[in-house]
């Protein structure tokens, strides 16, 4: 039976997908794991050890009893994702895990896994030689820092001897910074894209064609600026497959882009070389002052202009916003309820988010502001006619729990170019 199981689930698979790549490229056996999304089969094959990826909301889930099933059998639990990176004590201490990934895992998971079986499936002093790790040595907290990906495109999108797809990735960090986002401080401020041959070299697996990055109109640039020759390039590479009968789905499910990118130009090339008729921008805020405290950069101005432009291109505007920012006043939820009854008159979807701190972010501490009577109701009706979509209500509890949980166990992060300046 394998000895390495690794943990996949429905939203880790782009995730893991990738590393298994990254894995596999580096002379990393695949046929020695046990890759699965049945837990009970992982507890069937009793594996010395288990890799784990996931966000900060998803220790309240079954997580722990999993953890709880898998200690009483001596295996070696392993923790990678965005709350490990951001809390890595707490990953160890409280959830416990054995070691945390700390930073971009491509390189850092070949080194520990070959470590580990050439050790015996034991923590000892040759893990502290490998950068991007967390754990206890004798008592000791070791971290041995961030480790960092600076061509990340020297690792396929996915394997080949196991038969995963997920979206690819590429692009990697974001030069805005948003105070609420983990990304930018994950993965660095300065964007790093995969080569246009082999983002076509790696398409053809994939029957619809779609993408992860962080803002799809801003590839081949380094990220705040637009490259309309780069894009033009990569979306005019892509049609031989399109013309195979695959379809192209650019700027939408699971990317999105900036309002302020939204122009003629940009969707006059999706009309020519892209099969999707919806676009996912994010708002956030119809308030200019909000805007500007949570560093996005751009302007309430910029959303109408891009939701006009789509409409005006035949393109359906999915529009994201975040209620109850920290320090949002009523006058503020006022402009962002103004902006959505806009958008939707006009004719594009609103999508309502509840502000959730998140570790690891200059907002991880900050505490959201309460929802004005006029919020909710007008929230709640939108949502009974179908004209507002979100989990803003399931959040608000989560939203909850991130609170108690940093002020519980709040550490200081450590971030892709040092440490996260907070806000609050």
């Amino acid at each position: 039976m394998p000895e390495i199981a690794v943990r996949m689930t429905k939203r880790n698979h782009n995730a893991f997908v990738h590393l298994l790549g990254a894995l596999e490229s580096q002379g990393f056996d695949l046929g020695e794991l046990l890759i699965t999304k049945d837990f009970n089969e992982i507890l069937r094959a009793k594996p010395k050890v288990v890799l784990y990826s996931f966000f900060t909301e998803e220790i309240w889930g079954s997580l722990r009893d999993e953890i709880r099933l898998l200690k009483e059998r001596g295996a070696l639990l392993v923790a990678g994702g965005y709350h490990a990176i951001a809390m890595p004590k707490h990953t160890l201490n409280v959830l416990g895990f054995d070691i945390a990934v700390i930073g971009e895992g491509e390189e850092v998971l070949y080194q520990l896994l070959t470590t580990l079986k050439k050790t015996g499936y034991r923590i000892t002093k040759e893990l502290a030689n490998i950068t991007g790790l967390a754990f206890y040595l004798n008592g000791d907290f070791v971290f041995t820092g961030f480790a960092k990906v600076e061509n990340f495109w020297r690792f396929p999108p996915y394997p080949e001897s196991v038969r995963l797809i997920s979206p690819i990735e590429i692009t990697r960090g974001c030069p805005f910074g948003c105070y609420y986002c983990q990304t930018p401080y994950i993965k660095g401020f300065r964007m790093r894209h995969r080569p246009i041959d082999q983002i076509v070299k790696y398409s053809k697996r994939m029957k619809d064609m779609r993408y992860i990055t962080p803002n799809a109109f801003a590839y081949g640039s380094p990220g705040a600026i637009l490259k309309l020759d780069k894009l033009e390039a990569l979306l005019k590479a892509l049609q031989p497959l399109r013309k195979e009968g695959r379809r192209l789905f650019y700027g939408t499910f699971p990317s999105e882009v900036r309002p302020e990118f939204v122009l003629p130009e940009t969707l006059e090339l999706l009309i020519d070389y892209a099969d999707n008729r919806r676009l996912a921008i994010g708002a956030q805020s119809g308030d200019d002052a909000m805007l500007k405290a949570m560093h996005r950069l751009h302007r309430v101005e910029h959303v109408q202009r891009a939701v006009e432009y789509m409409l005006e291109y035949g393109f359906e505007p999915v529009v994201d916003f975040i209620v109850g920012l920290p320090n949002e006043t009523r006058e503020s939820q006022r402009k962002s309820i103004e902006l959505m009854k806009w958008i939707m008159a006009k004719g594009g979807k609103v999508r309502a988010h509840y502000f959730m701190p998140l570790p690891g972010t200059p907002w991880s501490r900050c505490r959201p502001s309460p929802l004005s009577d006029e919020m909710k109701k007008f929230l709640g009706r939108m949502a009974a006619k179908g004209k507002i979509e979100g989990s803003w209500g399931k959040q608000i509890e989560l939203s909850r729990r991130l609170q108690r949980l940093i002020e519980e166990f709040y550490e200081e992060p450590m971030a892709y170019h040092g440490r996260v300046r907070e806000v609050c």
